[in-house]
Protein backbone atom coordinates (compact mmCIF):
# COMPACT_ATOMS: atom_id res chain seq x y z
CA UNK A 1 0.00 0.00 0.00
CA UNK A 2 2.79 2.41 0.89
CA UNK A 3 4.63 1.55 -2.32
CA UNK A 4 1.51 2.26 -4.37
CA UNK A 5 1.06 5.60 -2.63
CA UNK A 6 4.74 6.49 -3.13
CA UNK A 7 4.69 5.61 -6.82
CA UNK A 8 1.42 7.52 -7.32
CA UNK A 9 2.93 10.66 -5.73
CA UNK A 10 6.09 10.30 -7.83
CA UNK A 11 4.05 9.95 -11.00
CA UNK A 12 1.93 13.01 -10.14
CA UNK A 13 5.02 15.12 -9.38
CA UNK A 14 6.75 13.98 -12.58
CA UNK A 15 3.64 14.86 -14.62
CA UNK A 16 3.39 18.34 -13.04
CA UNK A 17 7.09 19.02 -13.63
CA UNK A 18 6.78 17.86 -17.23
CA UNK A 19 3.82 20.19 -17.86
CA UNK A 20 5.62 23.18 -16.31
CA UNK A 21 8.83 22.46 -18.22
CA UNK A 22 6.91 22.02 -21.47
CA UNK A 23 5.16 25.37 -20.99
CA UNK A 24 8.47 27.12 -20.25
CA UNK A 25 10.06 25.59 -23.34
CA UNK A 26 7.08 26.75 -25.41
CA UNK A 27 7.43 30.33 -24.12
CA UNK A 28 11.19 30.30 -24.63
CA UNK A 29 10.71 29.00 -28.16
CA UNK A 30 8.45 31.97 -29.01
CA UNK A 31 10.97 34.44 -27.56
CA UNK A 32 13.78 32.74 -29.47
CA UNK A 33 11.88 33.09 -32.74
CA UNK A 34 11.30 36.80 -32.11
CA UNK A 35 14.95 37.34 -31.28
CA UNK A 36 16.02 35.58 -34.48
CA UNK A 37 13.72 37.85 -36.53
CA UNK A 38 15.22 40.91 -34.84
CA UNK A 39 18.73 39.67 -35.56
CA UNK A 40 17.87 39.13 -39.23
CA UNK A 41 16.31 42.59 -39.46
CA UNK A 42 19.39 44.25 -37.96
CA UNK A 43 21.74 42.23 -40.13
CA UNK A 44 23.70 40.77 -37.26
CA UNK A 45 25.17 37.34 -37.64
CA UNK A 46 23.51 35.10 -35.07
CA UNK A 47 25.76 33.28 -32.63
CA UNK A 48 25.23 29.74 -31.46
CA UNK A 49 21.73 29.36 -30.08
CA UNK A 50 21.37 28.07 -26.56
CA UNK A 51 18.60 25.58 -26.23
CA UNK A 52 17.11 24.43 -22.93
CA UNK A 53 18.16 20.90 -23.80
CA UNK A 54 21.88 21.85 -23.85
CA UNK A 55 24.24 19.59 -21.88
CA UNK A 56 24.30 20.38 -18.18
CA UNK A 57 28.09 20.76 -18.09
CA UNK A 58 27.98 23.72 -20.52
CA UNK A 59 27.73 27.09 -18.74
CA UNK A 60 24.81 29.26 -19.87
CA UNK A 61 27.03 32.37 -20.01
CA UNK A 62 29.73 30.95 -22.30
CA UNK A 63 31.26 33.63 -24.57
CA UNK A 64 30.12 33.64 -28.19
CA UNK A 65 32.76 33.01 -30.89
CA UNK A 66 34.24 36.04 -32.65
CA UNK A 67 32.55 37.37 -35.80
CA UNK A 68 34.09 36.21 -39.05
CA UNK A 69 33.57 39.31 -41.17
CA UNK A 70 31.54 42.47 -41.60
CA UNK A 71 27.79 42.06 -41.71
CA UNK A 72 25.75 43.22 -44.66
CA UNK A 73 24.21 46.07 -42.65
CA UNK A 74 26.54 48.27 -40.59
CA UNK A 75 25.62 48.42 -36.92
CA UNK A 76 26.02 51.84 -35.31
CA UNK A 77 27.37 51.68 -31.80
CA UNK A 78 26.15 54.17 -29.24
CA UNK A 79 28.81 56.65 -28.15
CA UNK A 80 28.49 58.85 -25.10
CA UNK A 81 28.66 62.51 -26.15
CA UNK A 82 31.52 64.47 -24.63
CA UNK A 83 30.42 67.11 -22.18
CA UNK A 84 31.37 70.66 -23.09
CA UNK A 85 33.83 72.24 -20.64
CA UNK A 86 32.12 74.46 -18.11
CA UNK A 87 33.00 78.15 -18.33
CA UNK A 88 35.13 79.45 -15.49
CA UNK A 89 33.33 81.64 -13.00
CA UNK A 90 34.55 85.20 -12.70
CA UNK A 91 34.14 85.66 -8.95
CA UNK A 92 34.39 83.45 -5.88
CA UNK A 93 31.64 80.91 -5.31
CA UNK A 94 28.93 81.99 -2.88
CA UNK A 95 29.28 80.71 0.67
CA UNK A 96 27.02 77.65 0.87
CA UNK A 97 27.86 76.34 4.31
CA UNK A 98 28.28 77.97 7.64
CA UNK A 99 31.56 78.08 9.49
CA UNK A 100 35.09 78.64 8.37
CA UNK A 101 35.79 78.74 4.62
CA UNK A 102 37.70 75.80 3.16
CA UNK A 103 41.02 77.51 2.51
CA UNK A 104 41.05 79.71 5.63
CA UNK A 105 43.53 77.62 7.60
CA UNK A 106 45.97 77.19 4.75
CA UNK A 107 45.83 80.85 3.73
CA UNK A 108 46.52 82.04 7.26
CA UNK A 109 49.56 79.79 7.69
CA UNK A 110 50.90 80.73 4.27
CA UNK A 111 50.62 84.43 5.10
CA UNK A 112 52.30 83.95 8.48
CA UNK A 113 55.25 82.05 7.02
CA UNK A 114 55.74 84.49 4.13
CA UNK A 115 59.32 85.72 4.56
CA UNK A 116 59.36 88.14 1.64
CA UNK A 117 60.42 91.59 2.85
CA UNK A 118 57.52 93.96 2.28
CA UNK A 119 57.16 97.64 2.95
CA UNK A 120 57.99 98.41 6.55
CA UNK A 121 54.91 99.38 8.55
CA UNK A 122 55.04 101.02 11.94
CA UNK A 123 54.10 98.88 14.93
CA UNK A 124 50.31 99.13 15.08
CA UNK A 125 50.13 98.55 18.84
CA UNK A 126 52.03 99.95 21.83
CA UNK A 127 52.42 98.46 25.31
CA UNK A 128 49.67 99.56 27.68
CA UNK A 129 47.25 100.37 24.82
CA UNK A 130 43.66 99.19 25.33
CA UNK A 131 42.41 96.99 22.47
CA UNK A 132 39.63 94.56 21.58
CA UNK A 133 40.33 91.07 20.26
CA UNK A 134 38.27 88.24 18.85
CA UNK A 135 38.54 84.70 20.11
CA UNK A 136 36.05 81.97 19.36
CA UNK A 137 32.59 83.50 19.17
CA UNK A 138 33.30 86.41 21.46
CA UNK A 139 35.16 89.73 21.51
CA UNK A 140 37.06 90.89 24.60
CA UNK A 141 38.70 94.07 25.90
CA UNK A 142 42.37 93.77 26.84
CA UNK A 143 45.59 95.73 27.38
CA UNK A 144 48.72 95.14 25.28
CA UNK A 145 51.57 93.58 27.30
CA UNK A 146 54.06 92.79 24.48
CA UNK A 147 54.32 93.07 20.67
CA UNK A 148 56.21 90.54 18.52
CA UNK A 149 56.78 92.20 15.13
CA UNK A 150 58.55 89.22 13.58
CA UNK A 151 55.67 86.80 14.32
CA UNK A 152 53.08 89.60 13.93
CA UNK A 153 51.46 88.72 17.25
CA UNK A 154 50.40 90.67 20.31
CA UNK A 155 50.46 89.44 23.91
CA UNK A 156 47.39 90.73 25.72
CA UNK A 157 46.05 90.74 29.26
CA UNK A 158 42.26 90.43 29.40
CA UNK A 159 40.64 93.26 31.40
CA UNK A 160 37.87 91.08 32.90
CA UNK A 161 40.06 88.35 34.48
CA UNK A 162 43.71 89.26 33.66
CA UNK A 163 44.29 86.14 31.55
CA UNK A 164 47.24 86.46 29.13
CA UNK A 165 46.51 85.68 25.47
CA UNK A 166 48.65 85.79 22.32
CA UNK A 167 46.69 86.89 19.23
CA UNK A 168 47.70 87.77 15.65
CA UNK A 169 47.53 91.41 14.51
CA UNK A 170 44.46 90.83 12.32
CA UNK A 171 42.38 89.59 15.30
CA UNK A 172 43.14 92.69 17.38
CA UNK A 173 41.58 96.15 16.87
CA UNK A 174 42.17 99.40 18.74
CA UNK A 175 39.47 100.04 21.36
Amino acid sequence: MQNDMKSTIQAAVAEAVGKATGRQLELLGRQLELLEKIVQFLGIEPGPTRVASAPKGTPAHAPAPARKGPSSVPVRKWVRPQAAPKPAKAGPAPQKSRGRPRGAGRAATAAATDSSPGPETPVPYAEGQEVRYKQGRGAFTAKVKAVDEKAKTVTLARVSDGRKVVRPFDKVTPA
